[in-house]
């Protein structure tokens, strides 16, 4: 290596800045670094620069940098035998890393290597203090970025706690308020489409349909849709110049929660500020907030739609929605799926609902089908008097609560508060009584001033006594209400003549099999039909 001073030096200007290490924006912002290195070229006229180059808004804490990695190659090809740098810290803050590039890589190689604000200058030559020095350093803007690190996962963390966004890129459906970018507020557009995607779910159709479907219709994709509103969104699934709506995207809308109102984070770190690699955490350990924005769906039809991918719902492929009871019906023997299988006869043909493993000859005692049309309408039968009957208990409640305010506990609560509001206007006498026998001469000033502040501190424990009870009584009330709204959804069919995929999904949780005259049906809400 050449250690003349006076020699000449082609040399690159390095300069980087990161947020993520806690650069000071000002004294670090890349003006400042090409400024401190112009005034240190002038008294310095022997090293020409060849290049500046420039890692803005890349950390230090590794070397996988792009300008870092040109200025490698112009060290290999020969072309320059210097680089300087504003301090240590631009360098790199990886202390291993940035001293095997200074005490091994480029003496190596024969290059310069010059920090000005850490008067580093190789060519002039290291005493024992300075070798000391420059790893001391090194470590320093190590432990820098490490502090710094752990502050920001810190903060993080209690921004997602409280319910806070921090997604570079809101979710499809959603956009950052323009008010506060850690909170979630409405797409309506997008929006539009996400319950449309729910709602084809619900009757019936596969993601694959839902996705032609959508590309039919020239509906632009999540990436798409960000791109035209200007938005500079990437991902690691477009495979063609004009993307297209696929299965998987659209089971990845159906399956994400954040459209119930719900934000999931922190499902994914990485092992430490120098890792970049993330790494799947433990569902226990994510990061759950209800309610931190405003539901697309309603959590009822996020579960519906989240219990369909554990059954058996393909759709045939001539078909583009699924059979009518795909995934309902099992079979009372061995609870294998209920399939149809058509029985031509004399030219006609008759459908019949038979059990999959006899089908399959796997041994179900099940052997004899039931026909599809007497199933219809034996199930639109059983359905339309299990509505019948919540109405009317949905009536009885109704009437049962205008009878006694919405049950016996409330009724008891409202007693209570009576018999404490009885109780504050008899303090109120005797408060009265006694300033009167004060006026009176009965009752010293001090006798009178200890009974007043005694009733005085009495009727406040009442009266916040009642206003407990009234929020216990509202929150009772309410809980009734809450209890019994599980009805509006089965009353909305009465009177329905028609079975659909929606009002099976609505109502029906499961429906067997055991033969033509044995049919059991499972509906949804049962525990709290029986309990109502």
């Amino acid at each position: 290596m050449n250690t003349n001073l006076n020699s000449v030096y082609t040399a690159d200007a390095y300069f980087r800045l990161s947020r993520e290490d806690g650069d000071k924006v000002e004294s670090d912002s890349i003006v400042n670094q090409r400024a401190l290195v112009k005034e240190f070229l002038k008294v310095h006229p022997n090293i020409q620069i060849y290049h500046e180059r420039v890692d803005d808004g890349f950390s230090g804490v590794n070397f996988e940098r792009p300008a870092f990695k040109e200025m490698l190659e112009d060290i290999k090809s020969g072309k320059v035998n210097c680089v300087i740098v504003k301090d240590l810290s631009r360098f790199g803050r990886d202390y291993i890393e940035a001293g095997r590039y200074i005490e091994k890589i480029f003496p190596y190689l024969g290059v310069r290597f010059i920090a000005i604000n850490d008067n580093v200058d190789t060519a002039s030559g290291i005493n024992g203090a300075e070798e000391m020095l420059i790893p001391f350093k090194n470590l320093i803007n190590d432990a820098y970025c490490r502090d710094i690190s752990i502050k920001i996962r810190s903060h993080l963390d209690i921004k997602r706690k409280n319910g806070q966004y921090i997604g570079s890129f809101a979710p499809y459906g959603y956009q950052k308020s323009p008010d506060d970018k850690n909170k979630l507020i409405v797409d309506e557009k997008a929006a539009s489409v996400v319950r449309q995607i729910f709602k084809w779910k619900i009757g019936g159709m596969s993601g694959e349909r839902i996705a032609e479907k959508l590309n039919k219709l020239g509906i632009p994709t999540p990436m798409e849709y960000k791109h035209r509103n200007g938005e500079n969104f990437q991902c690691g699934f477009r495979r063609k110049a004009v993307p297209r709506w696929q299965a998987n995207g659209v089971n990845y809308i159906l399956r994400n929660e954040v459209y119930t109102g719900v934000l999931l984070q922190g499902k994914t770190a990485s092992p430490n500020y120098k890792v970049r690699k993330r790494t799947k955490k433990d569902e226990k350990d994510w990061i759950r907030c209800e309610d931190s924005h405003e539901a697309i769906v309603s959590k009822e039809d996020f579960q519906m739609v989240h219990s369909f991918f554990g059954n058996d719902t393909r759709v045939a492929p001539e078909e583009e929605i699924l059979y009518l009871f795909s995934g309902f019906v099992k079979c009372g023997h061995c609870n294998g799926n209920m399939t149809r299988k058509s029985v031509p006869v004399k030219g006609k043909k008759y459908v019949y609902l038979v059990c999959i493993e006899n089908k399959n000859k796997s041994g179900c005692t099940n052997n004899k089908g039931i026909p599809l049309e007497k199933f219809e309408k034996v199930i639109l039968q059983v359905i339309n008097l299990y509505i019948e009957s919540v109405f009317e208990l949905s009536q009885l409640l109704e009437l049962a609560d205008k009878v006694s305010y919405h049950g016996y506990f409330v009724e008891k609560i409202q007693e209570s508060i009576m018999n404490k509001e009885l109780e504050i206007e008899k303090k109120c006498q005797y408060a009265s009584s006694v300033y009167q026998d004060y006026k009176e001469g009965i009752l010293s000033k001090e006798e009178y001033l200890e009974l007043k502040d005694y009733y005085k501190t009495n009727i406040e424990i009442l009266q916040d006594e009642i206003k407990s009870l009234e929020t216990e009584r509202e929150e009772t009330a309410r809980n009734r209400k809450d209890q019994t709204g599980w009805m509006q959804q089965f009353i909305e069919y009465k009177g329905f003549k028609e079975l659909s995929r929606e009002l099976l999904a609505r109502l029906v949780k499961e429906i067997k099999i055991y033969d033509k005259d044995r049919i059991e049906v499972t509906f949804k809400f049962k525990s709290e039909y029986e309990q109502g």
